[in-house]
């Protein structure tokens, strides 16, 4: 069992070992004792002082009260001489603390609150702590949301030809692209429209120039309404001349699922600044002698139907394992013209698909705009791509 350290009190011989533990254990509680009866003395004066105070009133007090009273005192003193006789060597192992100005309430010492956390091992704690008032919330400043723009312009530039193609990219303050309907671009004044997407989020715009200088402004908005103005860029149109290339690029026509491998190997032509895939096609198909047929025009809506030479189509012939995959899926046999090879020729799935940089383009050639060095290959198919590699709804069967 273990004492209970209250005010002005502590245990002494703490570091003795243990053959004298039952000895220092039990003059330790005599010193508790003698220093509680020490500190009684101070009590007892107090209450002498009170005594003589009441003895000086005039208010009459019983004899008797008083005798019995004193006897009291007299018989409590004697027993507290008695006990500090053999109590003065243990004093020197005793750590006393000086009580002067603090009540002495013995009872509560030999009884102390079992709440009290000074009892170490008695001690009730409360189940949950204290509750702490919550800080107040702070405010946080409204972030800035608004989009950013790229451009491929270049204010104060001039250009030798008739018109700029130039490109648009706005994202939104997540990262998103911004679509077409998100871009207002103004050139000299006017609204222009997006003349394609050569890729994902990436816009084409063509102003054509008028003489001296001319304007584009460009603006985005995004879906939660943040808005992002660019300074306005002003274009000069050059003196007439001959327009310098742009680049080059390179260009092949292949039929290899029909037997024919390539039909025209990879030739170079140069491209100038703005001109789009369209119209590169075109310039080379006449150059080297073939004929075509398209939809729509090399500027905006344009199609590949057909490739025509004389005899082009002569000795083609379907592989007989790309003709197996074509049986398993039912696949509509057609006729086809020995001079042309187009859509809907000896398959009701074929047609001419073209690829730039080992990269189909799921967009119109109208849409798309040459980089210097571009490799384009135009290559025939006779099942939606399932015959290059690059079939739809997971339908591919291999590379021909």
């Amino acid at each position: 069992m273990k004492g209970y350290l209250g005010k002005g009190y502590a245990y002494a011989g703490a570091q003795d070992n243990i053959s004298a533990g039952e000895e220092s254990f039990g003059e330790q509680a005599q010193l508790l004792e003698d220093t509680k009866d020490e500190e009684a003395e101070p009590q007892e004066q107090k209450q002498a002082e009170v005594t003589a105070t009441q003895e000086a009133t005039p208010t009459p007090e019983p004899e008797s009260q008083n005798e019995d009273e004193q006897k009291a005192d007299q018989e409590q003193k004697s027993a507290d001489d008695s006990d500090g006789e053999w109590n003065d060597d243990s004093k020197e192992n005793t750590i006393q603390y000086d009580n002067a100005g603090e009540q002495d309430d013995s009872s509560q010492e030999a009884a102390p609150d079992q709440n009290d956390d000074r009892n170490q091992e008695g001690a009730q704690l409360p189940l949950s702590p204290t509750p702490m008032p919550s800080p107040e919330p702070t405010q946080e400043p409204e972030e800035d949301h608004y989009p950013e723009i790229a451009t491929d312009l270049t204010d104060g530039e001039t250009v030798n030809g008739d018109y700029r193609t130039f490109y648009v990219q706005a994202t939104d303050w997540y990262g998103n692209s911004l679509p077409s309907t998100s871009l207002e671009i103004y050139g000299n004044g006017e609204r222009l429209s997006s003349k394609g997407e050569p890729s994902t989020g990436v816009f084409a715009y063509r102003l054509d120039l008028n003489e001296g200088s001319n304007t584009v402004n460009i603006k985005a908005t995004d879906e939660e309404g943040w808005s992002t103005t660019l300074p306005t860029f002003t274009i000069y149109k050059g003196e007439d001349g001959q327009d310098e290339p742009a680049g080059s690029i390179t260009v092949s026509i292949e039929a290899g699922t029909i037997g024919l491998g390539t039909i025209l190997p990879a030739t170079s032509i140069d491209y100038y600044q703005g001109e789009q895939l369209s119209s590169v096609v075109l310039r080379l198909l006449q150059n080297t002698g073939f004929d075509w047929r398209n939809n729509g025009s090399a500027t905006g809506g344009f199609y590949l139907k057909a490739i025509g030479r004389g005899g082009i189509a002569s000795g083609a012939a379907i592989p007989d394992d790309l003709m197996e995959h074509l049986k398993k899926v039912n696949c509509q046999l057609s006729s086809h013209d020995a001079n042309w090879i187009g859509e809907f020729d000896f398959t009701m799935n074929s047609g001419w698909m073209y690829f730039v940089n080992g990269e189909y383009m799921n967009v119109g050639m109208s849409s798309c705009f040459p980089g210097d060095g571009d490799e384009v290959r135009l290559r025939f198919t006779l099942y939606s791509g399932a015959d290059l590699g690059v079939g739809s709804d997971g339908e591919v069967w291999g590379d021909w």
